[in-house]
């Protein structure tokens, strides 16, 4: 008979209810029932709080993400063959669906950050983007080498793409959609064109255009020059407008205390 721990049961009783009610309705005392713990302070002593409960969630779950992402990747180098963007979309976004598959309970979870991402609090938001495990770095370094676009615009496309992912198979979730058969093989693989496309899409007119407002300075192009041709980019501008562009599209990063 397995053994479930008071903070495993604790974990498990959160992600239910949280799933299940919604993540603000759901009491501190409503988890404890649950999870059958007369001590109200046991949610305290193992978590410190709700927060802490809701970060270790993401460390649990994370860690099972990083996994199945790390095989996949085995799988992709071991396989041998082309690895376009579409394919590394891939091992971006389905080691969750693959786990769910095996383990319906997952999808608990999945339901859980979807509310999460719109939820008051950075730490709360910023949790609900850290839930995608280790391996994802490795996948963006690749797809990285193949996108022929200026790193800034490269990481909001990275961002767009990973929140739209993640806000897909939430909702997909939450609305008690399957992660089997042909309907979810046809969501899936819609999905992975959606995202290759956010990541591989041309470079627009106006694009260009609030580039160089951003730089101060216009941008002089030849005729068919765009942005997703980069090497045409570096023999036409100086290099150090370049990387002023490049610098003031970049998300800012907080001063250290």
């Amino acid at each position: 008979m397995e053994v479930i721990s008071t903070r495993e049961k604790l974990l498990r009783a959160a992600e239910k209810l949280f799933a299940e009610q919604g993540v603000g309705p759901t009491s501190t005392r409503a988890i404890l029932r649950d999870a059958g713990q007369r001590n109200e302070s046991a949610l305290q002593y193992h978590f410190g709080g709700r927060e802490g409960l809701i970060d270790a969630m993401y460390v649990k779950r994370g860690a099972q993400i990083g996994e199945e992402r790390e095989r996949m990747l085995r799988e992709l180098d071991e396989a041998g063959g082309v690895q376009d963007v579409r394919r590394l979309c891939e091992v971006a976004v389905m080691p969750p669906v693959r786990i769910a598959r095996r383990d319906p309970e997952f999808a608990l979870f999945l339901k859980v950050v979807g509310q999460l991402v719109f939820l008051p609090g950075e730490e709360l938001r910023e949790g609900a983007t850290r839930y995608t495990g280790a391996g994802v770095g490795e996948v963006a370094k690749r797809i990285r080498a193949q996108l022929r676009i200026p790193r800034a615009l490269a990481d909001r496309r990275f961002d767009l793409m990973h929140r739209m992912a993640a806000l897909a198979l939430a909702q997909r979730a939450l609305s008690g959609g399957s992660f089997d058969g042909p309907d979810a093989e046809l969501f899936f693989e819609t999905l992975l064109d959606a995202m290759a496309a956010v990541l591989e899409g041309p470079v627009s007119p106006a694009t260009e255009g609030e580039l160089s407002k951003q730089s101060g300075s216009p941008m002089h192009l030849k005729p068919g020059y765009d942005l997703g041709n980069l090497s045409a980019i570096e023999r036409d501008l100086d290099a150090e407008a370049f990387l002023d562009v490049t610098r003031r599209l970049s998300p800012e990063k907080d001063e250290p205390k």
